[in-house]
């Protein structure tokens, strides 16, 4: 069917766009969590330095007396309180200005002119204005509120008179440079914050659609032989995939019409059951023959062989009989059988044996009698297995790429925001008060973690480049389960060969499986028993890891590949992903499901080495002579 092919584009897109929205999901948390830490940062510096500006305030109010202070205007006068006095007196504490104010506001004496916009005794709140007069000093919040070097603190102590009523007020202004600057780099920084999330927002709508054009080109030129895609051969070209779909579909538009044609010929059924007994038994492509009772009166061996059956044992075989994972085919031979109607280059899924999926394209026509009515059908079949498992490598591979050079940007830009943080948090470690380097150490532990999650995360989305050689997978797989975590137990067993790859990446691969059993071991508060089995044929080689925990549900198997998805109530979500990253590098496949055991399964398939039907083992041991009870162990 043609509309299958532009859903799988389309699930592909919107699996971009989910990974892409999980990505300014997490930059969004990772801006909202920085903004928290720099605010109270800063306020805990502010509420500090307004502190350090009361007190100074005291101690000049203490300098210059309170008795004369709390005398009447004119005294205050005679008592020398004049501007170059109280000049002195600021240049002395370091303060920018000093001036003396009576209990109705009014002022009577001053070192300097206020600032525009600097608070006045008059500017305060109500609630101040009652500490003034309960004989506790106030402190105003630092202006200008923007910052810069010129940003100050005002503080207002209260002088009483001998009857506890306010008589005077000293202002002092004192000069925060540090801290302005913070308040401006902190406001550079958040804008900065929010105009980078907000560009990658609108570019994240925009890259899944661009990104999956050339796939939906690829899914176009796959539509005309009823084929949707995947792959198994890493250097495959998508123009050579569409070639190989075209011609496909011109093999069996001529075999179909050849058929057809013999049928039209009046040789009707009797004619077709010859031909596939006979001049067909040479084809690839598989030709069955069924009559109108649902029996098999016909098949070749090449269609023998694609059902799984015997090679000589289809004649008389019942549809009902056909092996279980053959049973699609059977169900649409009937509805075709009971409509009159053909089907054209249908793609089916089979079941193969150990569990793997295998495709049939698949043409279905009924044949008619000299009365029109169907005498039964004859099914075309060509396996469309390795193309579809092509075609998914190249997808899932290119897939991969993007991503990951976009997440990989991204990353990169966020551990610079995260270097400046950390610069400021450490200038804030560095104060005598508690109050600030407390939250700042808080802030450089939040920022430790955040930057290792990051550093997981340019793994998996900017791998190290590969270091392939020959590596035996047995005593690599022996090795990582020997040394996996103490919550499970392994068995090792089977055959395994030789593969080109990066030793040290696959050691991580099947690390991270161990430990992802280990892990759901301990969630479900019980040891795991987990089995490693090796499956090896001419070409490649097949590794089940399979164990007896709860399983991953049917919903969600989709989805265990994607960065950030965890089906646990801990974790990072991506060392599966990483693990998927790795195999598809060395031009494998993995497949998630369900075991024997009911628990997860994990199926990796790689390639072998040309000659690895010659293992290391056997190339040391034809110049020895084996030991009789010396044969290679099946457990670890």
């Amino acid at each position: 069917m043609n509309v299958g092919v532009p859903q799988r584009t389309g699930r592909f897109e919107t699996q971009l766009r989910l990974v892409l929205i999980l990505i300014v999901v997490f930059l969004a948390v990772l801006d909202l969590l920085n903004v928290v830490l720099l605010t109270r940062a800063r306020n805990d510096a502010e509420r500090a330095e307004r502190e350090r500006a009361k007190a100074r305030g005291r101690e000049v109010a203490r300098v210059l007396g309170p008795e004369t202070l709390a005398s009447p205007e004119g005294s205050v006068e005679r008592a020398g309180l004049t501007g170059p006095m109280l000049a002195r007196t600021a240049l002395r504490f370091d303060l920018v200005r000093i001036a003396v104010w009576n209990a109705s506001g009014g002022q009577l004496a001053a070192n300097a002119d206020a600032g525009d916009g600097a608070p006045r005794p008059k500017d305060l709140a109500p609630e101040e204005h009652d500490a003034l007069r309960a004989g506790r000093a106030v402190a105003s919040d630092m202006t200008p509120r923007a910052g810069g070097d010129d940003a100050l603190i005002a503080a207002f102590v209260p002088v009483l008179d001998a009857n506890g009523r306010l008589a005077a007020v000293v202002e002092v202004q004192q000069a925060v440079p540090e801290l302005g600057s913070l308040q401006g780099a902190f406001r550079l920084l958040v804008a900065t914050q929010a105009a980078g999330l907000v560009l990658i927002a609108v570019l994240a709508l925009f890259f899944g659609r661009w990104i999956s054009r050339p796939y939906k080109q690829l899914a176009a030129a796959a539509g005309e032989a009823r084929v949707a895609a995947r792959a198994t051969a890493p250097e495959t070209d998508p123009d050579d995939l569409a070639a190989a779909f075209r011609a496909v579909a011109r093999k069996l538009r001529e075999q179909e019409g050849a058929l057809e044609a013999m049928a039209r010929g009046g040789g009707g059924l009797g004619d077709l059951v010859r031909f596939a007994s006979g001049g067909a038994g040479a084809m690839s492509t598989g030709v069955v023959v069924v009559e109108r009772g649902g029996r098999v009166a016909a098949a070749n061996p090449a269609a023998e062989t694609l059902l799984g059956l015997p090679v000589g044992t289809a004649r008389g075989t019942d549809l009902g009989g056909l092996p279980r994972g053959a049973q699609p085919l059977a169900a649409m031979v009937r509805s075709c059988m009971s409509e009159g109607r053909s089907v054209s280059r249908e793609v089916l899924e089979l079941r193969l044996d150990g569990g793997r999926t295998g495709h049939l394209g698949v043409t279905i026509s009924p044949v008619s009698g000299l009365k029109e009515e169907v005498q039964g059908v004859l099914v075309l079949m060509t396996d469309l297995t390795e193309i579809r498992q092509v075609q998914q490598q190249v997808s899932l591979r290119e897939h991969l790429a993007a991503v990951g050079q976009l997440s990989a940007g991204i990353a990169h830009e966020y551990r610079n925001a995260l270097g400046t943080i950390l610069g400021y948090a450490k200038m804030l470690e560095k104060r005598d008060d508690p109050r600030v380097y407390g939250p700042a150490k808080e802030i450089l532990k939040e920022i430790a973690s955040v930057r290792s999650q990051i550093d997981e995360f340019l793994l998996y989305a900017r791998p190290p480049e590969t270091q392939r050689s020959a590596v035996d997978l047995e005593p690599l797989i022996r090795a990582a389960a020997a040394t996996a975590p103490s919550g499970i137990t392994v068995e090792v067993s089977g055959e395994f060969g030789v593969v080109s790859g990066d030793e040290a990446l696959l050691k991580r691969v099947f690390g991270n499986l161990l430990q992802n059993a280990a892990d759901v071991g301990e969630e479900a508060e019980r040891r795991l028993s987990v089995r490693i089995i090796g499956r090896r044929t001419a070409a490649a080689v097949q590794i089940e890891l399979d164990d007896d925990g709860p399983g991953i549900p049917p919903e969600k198997r989709s989805e265990v590949f994607l960065p950030f998805f965890t089906t646990r109530t801990r974790g990072t979500g991506l060392g599966l992903a990483l693990v998927q990253r790795t195999v598809v590098d060395h031009g494998g496949t993995v497949e998630v499901g369900e075991g024997p055991w009911g628990g997860a399964l994990f199926r990796l398939r790689f390639p072998l080495e040309p000659d690895a039907s010659v293992t290391k083992r056997d190339t040391l041991s034809r110049g020895t002579e084996r030991r009789p009870g010396s044969g290679p162990r099946t457990d670890s």
